[in-house]
């Protein structure tokens, strides 16, 4: 027979188990985390990002780590952290770090995003330069292009981060100039083509349309003051990420009923 005091301590090493592979399954629900790479000749840019999927805006705070490990297996550590407001659908850019990856030395690049109460809410991790097969993702970036998004191509070819004009006048030009510098900054790559659209309207007025693939996610009247078309490319753009948000949610529960 097992004594009381092993009983206890199994379930209470248990109990902590599954509440530990419980937190881990709602990182990057409500915040996503996000390190973008940008590569530009023999350095990579890099980027931690942080997306507000909630309907309130969030008081945040962020780590981001770039350890590298050099030949003498010396490892230095370049942090950067900061406080960061998100509103609701936002996606926002935080620090950024140039690193040499040509080197040949192994990388290994954190995020993480925390609330005030120090909760971990979105975490992303990469490492670069890695032959061991004992890391999660082994990258070994060679072009001028968002690595992540070359590593994960299949053997067809995929098309991200497309938005297509076919405006009319001027407001709905500077529209689209606005939205597609807005979409790009936050980096979106989403896998189906965004498409701005102007047509004539009521008394020879022009509407916009947003059109992702062949859905209106958006359409409203142009006025050639450049705050309204501030104003309306911010509302395009969030409505662009929860687009492509419930996509990606959509998409998951598919898998889960294969």
């Amino acid at each position: 027979m097992f004594k009381k005091p092993y009983i206890h301590y199994c379930m209470l090493a248990f109990l902590i188990f599954f509440a530990n592979s419980g937190v881990a399954q709602i990182y990057n629900t409500e915040i996503a985390a996000e390190i973008i790479l940008d590569r530009n000749t023999e350095f990579m840019e890099v980027s931690g990002s942080a997306y507000n999927k909630t309907r309130i805006s969030r008081s945040l705070n962020y780590i981001l780590n770039v350890y590298k490990t050099n030949n003498s297996g010396n490892v230095s550590n370049n942090e950067q952290s900061g406080r960061f407001v998100l509103q609701s659908g936002e996606k926002k850019r935080l620090s950024t770090t140039t690193i040499n990856i040509d080197d040949g030395n192994k990388v290994i690049i954190l995020l993480r995003v925390y609330d005030l109460d120090n909760n971990l809410l979105g975490k992303d991790r990469i490492v670069l330069n890695d032959d061991s097969g004992d890391e999660k993702i082994v990258l070994k970036p060679k072009e001028n292009t968002d690595i992540r998004t070359e590593f994960n191509k299949s053997d067809g070819v995929e098309l991200r981060g497309i938005v297509l004009e076919d405006t009319k006048t001027k407001p709905g030009r500077d529209f689209y100039t606005e939205y597609a510098t807005a979409y790009r900054f936050a980096d979106i790559k989403g896998p189906k083509i965004v498409t701005i659209k102007e047509e004539l309207a009521i008394a020879n007025n022009t509407k916009i349309e947003i059109k992702i693939g062949e859905e209106v996610i958006m359409e409203f009247f142009v006025r050639p003051q450049i705050d309204y078309i501030r104003g309306m490319v911010e509302i395009a753009i969030k409505r662009t990420l929860a687009y492509f948000d419930d996509l990606e949610k959509q998409k998951d529960i598919v898998k889960q009923y294969k």
